[in-house]
């Protein structure tokens, strides 16, 4: 899984290699930084259609994800909580860490149940994107 910069539509984010890791878990995760929508575009699944892209990406590679959820950028309507809730029911993300801050983790195929349902509306969501 190659990192930089992500996007679909106006979502985007960012795929590194965590620096805060030993260099040996580096090689099996990749972190997510930078996640922003526009606010005027949020809401309408574009950053949920890229992070399930991501999340097939790093699967296929066998990578874990991790990200440390906080408001950024145009995302400061959100809570560190509603971040937090968002990220555990969409994608399988846990928290693995509080202090001296918050960092979740992606297990590989850690996606819940509930994604699967909607995997074929994003399928649905990036084809009719893709048409316009």
């Amino acid at each position: 899984m190659k990192t930089g910069d992500r996007s679909v539509g106006p979502a985007k984010l960012r795929v590194r290699q965590c620096p805060a890791l030993p260099p040996q878990l580096q090689k099996t995760t990749r972190e997510l930084v930078n996640v922003e929508t526009p606010f005027t575009e949020q809401g309408k699944g574009y950053m949920t259609t890229l992070i399930h892209k991501v999340c097939r990406e790093a699967d296929k590679a066998n990578l874990v994800l991790v990200l440390t959820p906080q408001p950024y950028g145009d995302n400061m309507n959100l809570s560190k909580q509603q971040l937090e809730d968002w990220y555990a029911r969409s994608f399988g993300f846990h928290v693995i860490q509080t202090e001296p801050m918050t960092l979740m983790a992606r297990m590989v195929n850690g996606t819940p149940k509930a994604l699967e349902l909607t995997h074929l509306a994003a399928s649905l969501y990036c084809m009719k994107e893709q048409t316009k």
